[in-house]
């Protein structure tokens, strides 16, 4: 036993050490990995240059692990905790029509051709949602219908409430309480809402309306939240700024500037506390651009500037990746899902139980300014239907009633009344030759009124009666009064139209065709036209675009309209010039270089080139010739001289439409004339 006890003793001294070391290693916390926290700053469209910042991090290897933002930071950084990396998000923000999303109107390419149309006439379209009360969406000027689908699905497949602590990054959010003016941090919930919530800017975008908050955008509270990714265990911490530096004095001269820099002050709230909180403060030049610069331009300017100021930091980067000691790790990259499939039909429905309301303003040379309303009501019954109302004030006054059925989402039969108070001036070789000051009383019926995407048909019948008041002549000699030109008188006339339009932009398109033809006979009796064969009308028009290099498009287009018949009414007569088909009154073509409406014979064909160049983004330059033959009889289209005309415009594009102004000159008119178009065409 003696010879054994040294071994037992050595065996219990052993396991008392392993004991209390074991002991020892439960009451101590268990040693983690560093975590770096990224900081995204709002700041409008200046926050896409947090993309660029993220790809310069990911290239230098930095894992982040928490994101805290605000406004646009929130939709950057919650797109990216889901497992988006830099380069998807520079797709997204590029592949946009931020015109749209920033808006309620329908996405371009979701339009019919009626909608696309009507989307191009008005600068203000607005929803009037009277059950605001119940569901609490009012409070801003946009809703934010086109948005928040675009959260919905970066945000996928995390649509539901969730703990943000669950995304491959834990992420939170930053939005204001008006109720008491606090900050609301997001850290569950659901997370497009989230997002949503952030970037509400006052006024601008509808709160987000939660457990009796009114959430609007937190940059008015914290917009650097570097203290929550501190309260969320951030070891290190990256900040990205893209808040404009105050501006002196000499620098607020207008109200847009002073309006600015109110803005930026109210985001200044805990910055400076926020800034020694963090390890890295990158700021990104934002010099130029606003909140509201979101053209490709912007984009691409902004988000390379992001790669610039962080690769000015790229020394800290890279030394707290040496010193983390770690691997950036791959993260999942999700791909953004479709928007969900909707039943077309009820998707129509959808969109119509709400009366909206457009108006539009635009100013040219010839009429001064016009000013046009449009409000659209639904009917709620069995078979959806809507009546909309139109009123046009200005040198050619309107009013018109639609009676509308949606027995499928793409047949719409149209009832429509119309009237019209015109006052006309008509010229002959650019001489003044009549003023037209007329009633016109229309009732249309379009029983066919197909719409698929880019393809419209109309068939129905018109009723038109003319009353005409005044009547001034110059005693011009070319194209005389004849008798029916200004008596009192009704027609009937079956009309088919069909219209096909695959271009990419309503205004300045670079590719796709437009395409429109109608026929229509004109009678008094249903049947003849003062005892004799009716007038019959054929009319086309046909455009192609050939873009040649990303900044110059080449247009062709070919265009003419026929009348065969006698006792055609000057109204109905062809008549010339302009640069917009039916303008002035139904059957109106264009003509470059002649600025007023021209008289010519009731046959007429003609041929355009123009050449569409882009200076800028919103900067275009056009430049038309055109020629065009016309006779009373068909088979003598071509002896006549030929109309020979040209004409260069410049064109700012804004939200409230073409800005701009043309000049011209044709053998028609033998005299220069300048025009300007303030404005959507209506």
């Amino acid at each position: 036993m003696r010879r054994y006890f040294p071994i037992l003793l050595l065996f219990f001294c052993l396991q008392a050490a392993w004991g209390e070391n074991s002991e020892n290693m439960e009451d101590k916390p268990q040693a983690r990995n560093p975590k770096v926290g990224l900081v995204l700053g709002g700041g409008g469209a200046k926050g896409v240059a947090h993309i660029g910042v993220l790809k310069v991090l990911e290239r230098a290897g930095i894992p982040v692990d928490i994101i805290t933002s605000t406004s646009m930071g929130s939709i950057i950084g919650g797109a990216y905790a889901c497992g988006h990396p830099a380069y998807m998000l520079d797709s997204i923000v590029r592949t946009q029509d931020w015109a749209v999303l920033l808006s309620d109107k329908e996405s371009f390419s979701d339009q019919d051709l009626q909608m696309r149309e009507k989307n191009n006439t008005y600068i203000i379209t607005k929803t009037l949602n009277f059950r605001r009360k119940k569901n609490g969406s009012g409070g801003g000027f946009i809703r934010g219908k086109n948005i928040t689908p675009l959260f919905d699905r970066i945000t996928a497949p995390y649509n539901d409430s969730i703990d943000f602590n669950t995304l491959p990054i834990p992420f939170a959010c930053v939005a204001t309480n008006i109720v008491d003016n606090t900050e609301y941090v997001f850290h569950s919930g659901v997370l497009s809402q989230a997002m949503r919530a952030s970037m509400a800017i006052p006024g601008v975008f509808a709160p987000v309306r939660k457990d009796g908050m009114v959430l609007i955008d937190g940059g008015m509270r914290n917009n650097f939240p570097a203290d929550i990714a501190r309260e969320m265990g951030a070891d290190y911490v990256i900040g990205v700024d893209v808040q404009d530096v105050p501006k002196p004095a000499d620098k607020l001269q207008t109200g847009t500037q002073i309006l600015s820099q109110i803005s930026d002050w109210l985001c200044m709230n805990k910055y400076e506390e926020n800034k020694r909180k963090t390890d890295i403060v990158i700021r990104v030049n934002t010099d130029g651009y606003s909140a509201a610069s979101f053209t490709k331009a912007a984009i691409d300017t902004l988000i390379r500037r992001g790669e610039e100021a962080a690769m000015a930091h790229w020394d800290e980067i890279i030394a707290l990746s040496k010193k983390l000691g770690t691997i950036h790790e791959k993260r999942l990259v999700r791909p953004i899902p479709a928007a969900l499939p909707m039943d077309a039909h009820q998707d129509n429905i959808q969109k119509r139980k709400d009366p909206v309301f457009n108006l539009g303003v635009r100013f040219d040379t010839e009429e001064a300014v016009a000013l046009q309303a449009n409000a659209q009501m639904p009917i709620l019954t069995k078979m959806p239907m809507d009546v909309g109302l139109t009123l046009r004030l200005g040198k050619r006054l309107k009013a018109q009633v639609d009676w509308t059925l949606h027995p499928t989402s793409f047949f719409h039969p149209i009832i429509s009344y119309i009237y019209r108070n015109n006052e006309i001036d008509f010229f002959a070789s650019g001489d003044k030759a009549y003023t037209f000051t007329y009633n016109q009383h229309t009732v249309r019926m379009s029983l066919i009124n197909f719409n698929v995407r880019n393809f419209n048909i109309n068939i129905g019948a018109h009723w038109d009666y003319y009353n005409y008041y005044t009547l001034l002549s110059n005693n011009q000699k070319q194209h005389q009064l004849k008798e029916g030109d200004a008596i009192d008188k009704g027609y009937i006339s079956y009309q088919g139209k069909i219209w096909y339009n695959s271009e990419d932009k309503w205004h300045f398109p670079t590719s796709g065709v437009r395409f429109q033809a109608k026929f229509a006979y004109h009678t008094d009796n249903f049947i003849k036209l003062n005892g004799k064969a009716g007038i019959s009308e054929y009319a086309a028009m046909l455009r192609s675009n050939f873009p040649l290099t990303k900044k110059l498009t080449v247009q062709p287009m070919v265009y003419g309209r026929f009348l065969q018949g006698t006792d055609i009414p000057i109204v109905m007569n062809n008549l010339i010039g302009g640069e917009w088909f039916d303008h002035y009154v139904e059957g109106h073509l264009p003509f470059a270089g002649a600025g007023h409406l021209e008289m010519a014979y009731q046959n007429l064909a003609a041929a355009q080139l123009q050449a569409q160049y882009t200076l800028t983004t919103n900067n275009i330059i056009l430049m038309r010739v055109v020629a065009g033959q016309d006779a009373e009889k068909l088979k003598n289209l071509f002896s006549h001289g030929t109309k020979l005309g040209a004409s260069m415009s410049y064109y700012y594009t804004t939200m409230l439409g073409p800005l701009g102004g043309s000049i011209g000159y044709s053998n028609l008119t033998k005299k220069f004339y300048f025009y300007i178009n303030l404005g959507f065409v209506f």
